[in-house]
């Protein structure tokens, strides 16, 4: 049997085990790795690193952002196109992709490699905090031409059926990165810029391992001859757009948040809010290694219009990312000052009191942040980019930057409670969405008459 033919025809219940548990596993490994570089960083080189790589660290996503786009933004049509039994074209739109990963990877490094320091200024950095931002954030841009291909291929390698593929090689990364990273801290005593070493020199690695498969002919998905017709390359934008303007704009606020936070309660209140972010940072990649491993599934099931099955994978996709954020939500409730004390272990009484108090507010953000997450996920995965793009920017642009003049007025725990309130606004909002496209439109009924640009 081909692995894409399996997405169509395979019992559903294993289907959905089979995809989300693996890809859930492999972007799992991802986040231990990011908790674990958190804890090394702190533990090796003290508070004012830590405040430092989480200071920067949004724009090393957002340097990533336009790569991801593509990847993204490919992958959807690509799934969809495999779908529809367009084997030539998919293969083709696949070349192309990758030719704009390297072009546009090449660009951002060198743009942002001339305009690191000035920006980090502008953010308010100086001193120690801006020597540290800059040299980690230099690393990253060094090799972006690399490694901006490893989390792209992470989707090609899905959508040719390679799951378990892409699952063993995001667990070996992670495990390189937490290895390679105690050595360069913990035992050769480097400085800041050896935690992003690690991490790149793994996710080039990884990369050049991921594009291994993709020279046999065996795989569904293969190299094409590269196509740069216009209308390809507006498709893949749209499609993308969903993912890259919640990278871009969920790194947004979190520099202006860093900006906001470092006036309200100095280098603390941003290694404060660092902790919700590594906490998160094992918790969000669980849903996206879940929605995003199901996304060339559901494509394909929607390209071949077998709308049955892609309504009974979302319903499975929806109640199993609820149970993982109601866990979420008791185990962060239940012990704040436990889990914050992790990132926190080398710094004072008064950050490990704001670091717990700040943990058990944001634990109520999982109450309700699984419905937006999911809704953006299936938008996406059958070539709706709009209501995506609406949902994303909701949770994280639109509703946390309304929000700020109005919690500001209670300070520092307005800036807890934002992404509570931020999630629950950006599920109205999909809710909205979900019935209107649903029930409405009738998408997966074939019903749908009006065509979205």
């Amino acid at each position: 049997m081909e692995r894409n033919v399996f997405f169509e025809s395979a019992n559903i219940r294993r289907l959905f085990f089979k995809i989300a548990i693996t890809g859930s596993i492999g972007m799992l490994a991802s986040a231990i790795y990011q908790v674990i570089d958190g804890m090394f960083v702190n533990l090796f080189l003290g508070s004012t690193a830590f405040s430092a790589v989480n200071f920067v660290f949004p724009l090393v996503v957002v340097s990533y952002a336009i790569a991801d786009l593509i990847g993204v933004g490919s992958s959807v049509i690509i799934a969809i196109r495999l779908g529809e039994k367009r084997q030539k074209e998919a293969n083709s739109i696949f070349s192309t992709a990758l030719i704009f990963i390297l072009g546009v990877d090449i660009v951002l490094a060198l743009v942002f490699l001339f305009a690191s320091e000035p920006l980090l200024v502008m953010m308010g950095a100086e001193g120690e905090l801006l020597e540290m931002s800059k040299q980690y954030l230099q690393v990253y841009l060094i090799s972006l031409p690399l490694t901006g291909f490893t989390f792209a291929l992470d989707n090609y390698l899905r959508i040719a059926g390679l799951i378990k593929t892409s699952m063993t090689i995001n667990l070996l990364m992670s495990i390189g990165v937490i290895s390679v990273e105690y050595l360069f801290l913990g035992v050769l005593k480097m400085p800041v810029y050896g935690a992003a070493l690690a991490a790149c020199l793994c996710f080039s690695v990884a990369a050049i391992v991921s594009f291994i498969p993709f020279f046999f002919k065996k795989t569904n998905l293969h190299f094409g001859r590269p196509s740069f017709h216009l209308s390809y390359q507006l498709a893949v934008l749209r499609n993308g757009l969903p993912t890259f303007l919640s990278n871009i704009a969920g790194r947004v606020t979190a520099i202006i948040f860093n900006i906001i936070l470092l006036e309200q309660g100095g280098e603390d209140a941003v290694s404060a809010y660092g902790v919700l972010m590594y906490i998160d940072g094992f918790i969000q990649p669980i849903l996206y290694g879940m929605c995003d491993s199901l996304q060339p599934c559901i494509g394909y099931n929607y390209g071949a219009k077998k709308y049955d099955r892609v309504k009974k994978i979302e319903k499975l996709c929806f109640m199993s990312s609820a149970l993982i954020c109601l866990l979420a939500f008791i185990i962060l409730i239940s012990m704040p000052q436990y889990i914050s004390s992790i990132f926190t272990s080398n710094g004072s009484g008064s950050l490990k009191e704001m670091a717990t108090y700040a943990t058990f507010i944001f634990s109520f953000m999982y109450l309700s942040r699984w419905i937006s997450y999911n809704s953006q996920s299936f938008f996406s995965a059958i070539e709706k980019p709009l209501p995506s793009i609406l949902i994303s920017l909701s949770v994280s642009l639109i509703f946390p930057l309304l929000l700020v003049p109005i919690l500001l007025s209670i300070k520092l725990t307005g800036m807890w409670l934002n992404p509570v309130l931020s999630a629950l606004c950006a599920a109205l909002v999909a809710s909205f969405f979900l019935y209107f496209y649903i029930k409405k439109r009738g998408v997966l009924k074939g019903e749908n008459l009006i065509e979205e640009n």
